[in-house]
């Protein structure tokens, strides 16, 4: 068998995949193309974005560059510029979805999950932006001072390190309000592993409704009642009974039916817990004695039945998501996803999306690899996987461009590597050449 083919999946059926989708359809459903293309085709227009994706910090006359490489034609930065509008978003983000789908095999679900048709994870991650992108992408306030920040939510499917889902939006609209998000996803069967962020018991009731499952961290101060007697349950009383929690309750004012299990952490992790909420300088917090109790304890809401998961269970499972932390670690550590380019509103678009859909290549990389049975018994690391394929942005854009690597050096030195012509001042050849001829 030939390594190389193996340890990393061929380039050009990666691009035959994307080539594959209907671009035309997704820009007329996503409101960014209005018209028939005149000139150059729309899949020459997504395949030279995408192409200088992974080459760091965009700019117009680069990325209509590589456009007119693709397409064989004259293309201005001037058109491109003009293309920038809100809908690049959702267009880029259906062909971010899409780069994960020819993965998909079918299930294989076994041991804790097999009762279950997917593995969702739901999370989010946040870019800085210079201030005045905040109308845009409003960040947090602070004494009367807006900030900008870009939130990227993400549904991605644990089991086949798939993407569902991805949306973008400012800082403000936090994780509690996306919470809902995941209920246009959900299918009979999904379980759906989110952290304490996205903890609404109206969607939790929601979830079960469409016949799903959910595995989420308590809140604490949200009320918990007995089904029976109807009255509250008072969660410290009963642990320093019990030393241990198992049963079903009604949550929150909506009296949502789940399931509540509580599990003693290590000392250490409690005295870590305790130390940072009490460092912790949010006047809004007012932790209870109570509160710093309940803290030595891992605290889960759920309504899978006892008879499928046992209590020690949910702790493993809900270990799980950090998967998806680590790809948001690797996505912006090693590929750039924090480096945005931010000329204008419509480059910031434009650049967090390419470097999304660079970085599904990556993860589908990672996945590919960690399925081959010629590395068994060894496992793939995203964050060394992405290291690695960070360097690789060169030879990636002379793929899809459909040119040689070298050709594409020259033709890139001849097209950037020059000083604009200015009359306002002077480069440093030409006051090396003024010196020299005074």
């Amino acid at each position: 068998m030939n390594v190389s083919s193996v340890v990393c999946p061929k380039i050009d059926q990666w691009i035959t995949e994307i080539e594959s989708m209907n671009f035309e359809s997704l820009a007329r459903s996503t409101r960014f193309q209005k018209r028939s293309q005149r000139k150059i085709n729309i899949r020459d227009i997504v395949l030279g974005v995408i192409a200088v994706a992974a080459t760091g910090r965009l700019s117009f006359e680069r990325v209509a560059a590589s456009i007119a490489r693709r397409a064989k034609s004259l293309y201005s930065k001037q058109a491109f510029h003009k293309r920038l509008d809100a809908s690049v978003i959702d267009f880029l983000a259906a062909i971010f979805v899409g780069c994960f789908k020819p993965t998909l095999q079918e299930a294989t679900t076994s041991g804790l999950f097999i009762h279950f048709k997917r593995v969702l994870l739901h999370d989010s991650t946040t870019i800085s932006l210079p201030d005045r992108y905040s109308s845009a992408f409003p960040g947090s306030r602070n004494q009367n001072k807006s900030f900008s920040q870009l939130k990227i939510q993400i549904v991605s499917d644990l089991l086949q390190s798939s993407v569902e889902h991805v949306s973008i939006s400012g800082f403000t609209r936090n994780d509690q309000s996306a919470s809902p998000d995941i209920l246009h996803q959900l299918q009979a069967g999904d379980l759906i592993i989110r952290d304490l962020g996205y903890f609404v018991c109206s969607v939790f009731q929601k979830i079960t409704h469409l016949n799903a499952f959910f595995l989420s961290r308590y809140r604490q101060g949200v009320t918990t009642r007995d089904p029976i007697t109807k009255r509250p349950i008072h969660l410290a009383k009963a642990l320093k009974k019990q030393n241990f929690f198992d049963a079903n309750v009604l949550l929150g004012e909506d009296s949502v039916p789940v399931r509540l299990v509580a599990l003693p952490v290590p000392l250490a992790v409690t005295n870590m817990r305790r130390r940072e909420l009490r460092q912790n300088r949010d006047i809004r917090l007012n932790p209870s004695e109570e509160h710093f109790y309940l803290l030595g304890w891992n605290i889960f809401v759920t309504n899978v039945s006892a008879d499928i998961w046992a209590p020690e269970q949910l702790q493993i499972i809900y270990r799980l998501r950090w998967r998806i932390e680590t790809l948001f670690k690797a996505w912006k550590s090693h590929l750039g996803l924090a480096q945005l380019s931010n000329q204008c509103l419509g480059m910031v678009r434009l650049s967090v999306m390419t470097k999304l859909i660079f970085c599904a290549f990556v993860s589908r990389t990672c996945h590919h690899i960690e399925t081959t049975s010629i590395h068994a018994g060894r496992h793939a690391s995203i964050m060394r996987i992405a290291k690695i394929l960070s360097g690789v942005g060169f030879y990636f854009e002379a793929a899809l461009v459909n040119i040689d690597p070298q050709a594409l050096l020259a033709q890139i030195l001849h097209q950037h590597a020059f000083y604009d012509k200015r009359t306002d001042r002077h480069n440093f050849a030409e006051l090396l050449l003024d010196v020299s001829n005074d």
